[in-house]
């Protein structure tokens, strides 16, 4: 492999050097690695692409800083450098490669995607906020903020409040410490925000999103063999690692966490941490941590697509189901397997290899199967699932420090092991999830492994979409079968779980759910509040078993409660 070092070819901190670096790519394609020497590298978004991003804002372009575009046996080296970027834009982009390696470097904005302001003073009927402009660069005009990047600041994503002690996001707040229009200015750069009977303290850390979700720190695409090591992510404009139909990924020492040098306390990213997309291989994440997100840390999962219409026994037009998954350029390729799902039942009806497929519009596209498919298909309301693009999950010795909503989602057929980690995520710490009717994160789920975890007691500490317990599997299905059960095979034993009375496990049309070997210890610092009555609650759960965990303390929820007429259940506890 050469070595190339890019300070000999003049790129050095201070310089505009994206033109060169891209030309060296198109000259050095194989074979090489590229080693920055340390400092200070500023990014511009100098070109545009029109990329459709997974679980993104549809539009027209993204502006893209370093790009490797079919280039095979690569490493990418930074030195610790950091690179700094500025307005909207996608630092780092990977398209079509094989075996390339990213290490060692730093992503953050001067002048960050997502602002802070500290809890100065409130009342009944208003709270003060202070924001840093030398760290969250903005002005006040007409009674509104305008922050330097994302202009207005509209509330429409809403205010997530964490604690100034702990850094975990306030008990119950989530998703609920709503801030209205601005009525006053109490001090230098102190703004007086509407909000009725707050529910803060002072010292408290508000986080106001105010970008849209156009780019991801790092997206990768159509690639094969991704390592990504010792990177550190303190701010983004959308999603953090987005890889999207994707073969083999890993990542290690990759950390989404708050820049506190440059004043900023808990948030890094406006969004999800990793988002994994109809990949296939085996995504590997270890060693990581997340901190202030403002979205799950981590999802892996398909793209389940509506079928509106049969053109003839062997074609389909789909229309993609929801407005921020659309436009994909390689959803199906010859050869797939593509399973028909019951949007109803969400039962699989069977499957079939693709033969051709078509993009006609963003928004739809047509596909071609090898056979004729018969009336018991073409005549139910279905959805498709391409299992090609379904990929094995490894998450081991990874830290979830507290964020928006859940800390791991995984709906994917293929083996998933979840072990080793430290849970503090303000929502569930674990979906199994699966929907073809909503979010259209496809992918039922028939073996995990939940094992050696600890779930502090700040987990499920608000509610949010799915978090009917710490661990929650919870598909959407709207018409739930005894008979036709969505996951199977998840087993979770030999897990700590510090509950402050609230629900350590949910279990929603699964066959197969065993809760073994835990220990589960009631914690002091909280009190009942969450709706849930039980701390295990099963529903439409066949062949569940329940034994030799060990409870500490006093809880005021049943032990456990599980529907007679859905679930059958072995258990040495009291039901």
């Amino acid at each position: 492999m050469k070595t190339i070092y890019l300070s000999e070819y003049g790129i050095t901190p201070g310089t505009d050097f994206l033109p060169a670096l891209t030309q060296l790519f198109q000259e050095y394609a194989e074979n090489c690695e590229f080693v920055f020497a340390p400092g200070d590298y500023r990014l511009t978004g100098w070109q545009e692409r029109p990329l459709s991003l997974s679980n993104t804002d549809v539009i027209p372009y993204r502006r893209l800083g370093i790009v490797l575009e079919n280039m095979k046996n690569i490493r990418l080296t930074g030195s610790g450098a950091r690179f700094l970027c500025e307005g909207r834009m996608q630092p780092l982009t990977l398209l079509g490669c094989e075996n390339v390696t990213a290490a060692d470097f730093v992503i953050d904005w001067e002048k960050p995607m997502v602002a802070e302001g500290i809890v100065t003073a409130f009342s009944d009927s208003s709270v003060d906020l202070f924001i840093d402009p030398a760290a969250f660069p903005h002005k006040f005009e007409d009674g509104r903020i305008f922050f330097d990047i994302g202009g207005e600041w509209s509330g429409i994503c809403g205010v997530m409040q964490f604690d100034a002690n702990t850094r975990t996001v306030r008990r119950t707040t989530g998703d609920r410490f709503g801030l209205g229009p601005i009525v006053g200015i109490p001090g230098d750069h102190v703004y007086r925000f509407r909000a009725d009977h707050p529910d803060t303290a002072v010292g408290n850390i508000a986080v106001l999103r105010h970008n849209a979700r156009e780019h991801a720190a790092i997206f990768s695409e159509k690639c094969r063999n991704l390592t990504f090591e010792h990177i550190n992510v303190h701010s983004s404009g959308g999603l953090g690692c987005l890889c999207q139909f994707c073969d083999t990924l890993t990542f290690r020492d990759v950390n989404f966490l708050p820049d506190r040098a440059a004043g900023r306390t808990v948030v890094s990213g406006r969004d999800d941490g990793m988002h994994i997309t109809c990949c296939s291989g085996t995504v590997t994440v270890e060693g990581c941590s997340f901190l202030g997100l403002m979205d799950d840390p981590i999802n892996v999962h398909g793209c389940c697509v509506p079928v509106a219409e049969w053109l003839d026994d062997r074609t389909v037009r789909c229309r993609y189901g929801h407005p921020q998954a659309c436009g994909f350029d390689w959803w199906a390729e010859a050869g797939d397997e593509i399973a028909f799902i019951d949007r109803r039942s969400m039962e699989q009806l069977g499957t079939a290899r693709a033969a051709a497929f078509r993009t006609e519009d963003p928004q739809s596209f047509l596909l071609t199967f090898d056979a004729p498919q018969g009336d018991g298909i073409r005549t139910r309301s279905v959805a498709l699932d391409n299992l090609s693009h379904t990929a094995a999950f490894v998450c081991e010795n990874n830290r979830f420090g507290s964020c928006r909503a859940r800390g791991v989602l995984v709906s994917t057929p293929k083996p998933v092991r979840i072990r080793n980690n430290w849970f503090e995520s303000s929502g569930s710490a674990i979906l199994v999830a699966g929907d073809a009717n909503g979010w259209f994160e496809s992918g039922e789920c028939h073996d995990v492994e939940i094992a050696g975890n600890v779930f502090t007691d700040s987990c499920l500490s608000s509610m949010y979409q799915f978090c009917e317990g710490v661990v929650s599997v919870c598909p959407v299905v709207p018409d739930p079968k005894p008979d036709k059960l969505f996951h199977k095979n998840i087993r979770i034993h030999d897990n700590i779980f510090d509950s402050p009375d609230v629900p350590v496990l949910y279990g929603f049309s699964c066959d197969g759910l065993r809760f073994e070997n835990n220990r589960i210890t009631k914690s002091p610092r909280a009190e009942r509040w969450h709706p849930g009555n039980a701390l295990i609650r099963l529903q439409y759960v066949r062949g569940a078993v329940v034994r030799r965990n060990t409870w500490t303390g006093h809880f005021t929820l049943d032990r456990i409660s599980a529907d007679p007429e859905t679930c059958t259940l072995t258990t040495d506890e009291p039901v």
